[in-house]
């Protein structure tokens, strides 16, 4: 059983009534407060919701929380994470603990839908050095919600002013900076992520807690990731290897793509059920992620 929890408004999320018809046992509501007495897990949409995620937090009651996918939304959004007390998936399951907790095959036909390739086919692409640093800053939206939070106390210049000053000390390599683009924008030929790090011929792309790491590291860039983000299994961490960043190999690449897709779904697999059962047994031990990054 879980609450769905929408806005305030006369629109109703189509997500979280998708879910709250799943299950007859399912309750929905739309308020932007909470009754803390009752624990049942709530479910949210979207980073906005940040204030409410914070009352789930505070008053130690379990939420999951649906956004992007990690892979497979381009042109058309078709598949959406689904996490338990984060905003992402930040932990790994291999292919054999996988196989343990849900039906490995189905994972695999649900790979073969997201990818286009069969997993056991699917080899990842390697890196070869580049020319330059591409830094991916905290949108306005997310330095909202660590905020609220208390992660962090920066603005988004204070932020890219910080990190190209860092990375300048290890390297000479040029340094780009992509804002984060509309949709429309991000989806349009020659303006989305794969299209930049082949014209800028990216050496390293660094990130916070944005997904364009798996992005880039599924393309063959390497990554750095600086707060919790789904691609921390795969990247460096530390700016001072710029120059020469860890590049996961090809068996953890593939793995971790796997354990990704069993964590996006599908609008039916939101109605059927399948991905709050799947989340759980996954995820079920999962804790939100408090953490501290400073500027300094």
């Amino acid at each position: 059983m879980v609450i769905c929890v929408d806005r305030v408004r006369k629109k109703t999320d189509k997500f979280l009534d998708t879910i709250y018809k799943s299950n007859p046992k399912n309750e929905y509501v739309k308020s932007d407060t909470i009754d803390v007495s009752v624990k049942t897990p709530r479910v949210v949409r979207g980073i906005t919701r940040i204030d409410l995620i914070k009352q789930f937090l505070d008053n130690n009651i379990d939420f999951y929380y649906i956004d992007t996918g990690y892979m497979g939304c381009y042109p058309k959004k078709l598949w959406h994470r689904f996490t338990k007390n984060n905003f992402q998936t930040l932990d790994h399951l291999n292919y054999k603990q996988l196989d343990f907790l849900t039906d490995i095959n189905l994972l695999k036909k649900r790979f073969r839908k997201i990818m286009m390739v069969d997993y056991d086919s699917y080899k990842p692409k390697r890196p070869v050095e580049g020319d330059s640093i591409l830094i991916i800053p905290p949108s306005a939206k997310v330095l909202r919600c660590l905020t609220v939070m208390k992660h962090t106390d920066f603005t988004q210049e204070q932020y890219i002013d910080y990190i190209t000053k860092e990375i300048r000390k290890y390297t000479d390599k040029r340094i780009v900076v992509r804002q984060k683009p509309n949709r429309d924008e991000r989806t349009r030929s020659g303006q989305n992520l794969k299209d930049q790090l082949k014209r800028d011929k990216v050496h390293c792309l660094v990130a916070f807690n944005s997904i364009a790491a798996f992005e880039a590291i599924q393309e063959g860039y390497p990554a750095i990731t600086l707060g919790p983000n789904a691609a921390s299994f795969l990247s460096e961490k530390e700016l001072k290897n710029v120059d020469k960043p860890y590049f996961a190999d090809d068996d953890k690449i593939r793995e971790h793509s796997l354990y990704l897709s069993a964590c996006q779904f599908q609008m039916e697999e939101f109605r059927n059920g399948y991905a709050v059962k799947q989340i759980e047994q996954l995820q079920h031990d999962q804790t939100y992620n408090y953490f501290k990054f400073k500027c300094q």
